[in-house]
């Protein structure tokens, strides 16, 4: 699963996105992925392991209710 969001504010200069999704790799282990940074940019990467699939879906969650609050908003693409 995975989640793209935005936040832009002209007065102040600010267009920024911030991808959340939740993984699995061939071992079994599942992670959250994220990218964030300015819009046009690549961005930082960060992939964090959790021991099952009920802890990374909670932080999965967390990350996006903390976003949500600070103002961003969900992507809604025709290409998903």
């Amino acid at each position: 699963m995975q989640i793209d969001m935005k936040r832009v504010d002209p007065e102040i200069n600010m267009d920024r996105f911030y991808c959340v999704e939740l993984t699995k790799d061939l071992f079994g282990v599942y992670g959250i992925l994220r990218q964030r940074g300015r819009s046009g940019s690549w961005g930082h990467r960060l992939r964090v392991a959790y021991k099952t699939e009920l802890e990374a879906q909670c932080a999965f969650s967390k990350l996006v209710k903390g976003k949500l609050t600070r103002g961003y908003t969900i992507n809604h693409s025709l290409n998903t």
